[in-house]
């Protein structure tokens, strides 16, 4: 069964204490964007609470950068402290369209280069990863196996639709506040419907993993793959067989030793470790040199750098 490990969608965010030196970073990282030539940038008249610019490529949004304001309460001492921001977005960067995700792949390393040539800080709040299968939806199956006892969670191999997209959610969330305040999330779709990838069958397992994910674990290989550890994702040949085992499972309480007694590893599909080591030795390394080229850092001992 062929199948493969991405990441997906990335939010980077650098934080103000003042406004002044919020507005001049974002002047600076505009300009950037388009002296690089990353995509057609174009601020977004219709967002009225924050300054936001989508940065087009072939007429396909790659990323947006917001900036703004909100206000939060201050663990310690329980008063509201206001914070200042700048979020850069990439939309996704594995859609499998080749063209499109080589560009959004550059303007991340783009952008991050400068960021870090610049000493600028900054963290991760978004990170999607997931894993792709090469079969139709109907032979996967994802179900989490070590439960937040707070979060409520759909039927196994319950299935929906979002926009016409064959979906099964694995956390159930009455609200999208609920949602998008979450630590993580995670659901199994059809990539190819969802991108109108003709010719072609790609099952996706997506774990999001939202700022509070990242405020409570860190940045990490580690946090992150005991975050996906966290899911089975599992490949059967047979639906039939597929079928039985979603009614069995749904009449226990599942561990992962119940998944060792029923059997179920020969199933499991896994996250591969090296691909989010690779890219947050990326995110974090890339460099703008003497020459103004974008050095990407090495990842393979096998490779050398390469420039943009």
């Amino acid at each position: 069964m062929k199948y493969q490990t991405n990441i997906d969608s990335v939010a980077l965010q650098i934080d103000f204490e003042k406004t002044e030196e919020q507005r001049n970073k974002l002047s600076l990282l505009c300009l950037w964007v388009t002296t690089r030539g990353l995509g057609k940038l174009e601020q977004d008249k219709n967002s009225k609470f924050i300054t936001k610019y989508d940065v087009y490529f072939g007429g396909t949004i790659i990323f947006t950068i917001h900036s703004g304001f909100t206000s939060k309460e201050n663990s310690l001492t329980g008063k509201i402290e206001g914070l200042n921001y700048i979020r850069i977005r990439f939309a996704g960067l594995k859609s499998h369209k080749q063209k499109q995700d080589e560009a959004s792949f550059n303007a991340l390393m783009t952008i991050c280069g400068w960021l870090n040539t610049t000493r600028t800080k900054y963290r991760m709040v978004e990170l999607d990863v997931a894993i792709d299968t090469f079969c139709s939806f109907d032979n996967i199956l994802a179900i989490c196996v070590n439960k937040s006892g707070k979060t409520t969670y759909n039927e196994i191999g319950h299935k929906q639709y979002y926009r016409d997209v064959p979906t099964s959610y694995v956390e159930k969330y009455g609200k999208e506040k609920e949602a998008n305040n979450a630590v993580l999330r995670s659901y199994l779709y059809n990539k190819s419907v969802k991108e109108g990838l003709l010719g072609s069958s790609i099952t996706r397992f997506e774990l999001k993993l939202q700022n509070r994910f990242f405020l409570k674990y860190g940045f990490s290989e580690k946090s992150i793959m005991e975050a996906m550890n966290r899911y089975y994702v599992m490949y059967f040949d047979s639906i039939q067989k597929k079928d039985q085992y979603i009614r069995l499972l749904n009449n226990f309480k599942i561990t992962p030793k119940e998944m060792e007694i029923f059997g179920l590893n020969k199933f499991r599909l896994f996250a591969d470790g090296n691909v989010i080591t690779d890219f947050i030795r990326q995110v974090q390394s890339v460099y703008v040199d003497f020459y103004w080229n974008i050095v990407v850092p090495i990842v393979d001992s096998r490779l050398s750098e390469k420039k943009l």
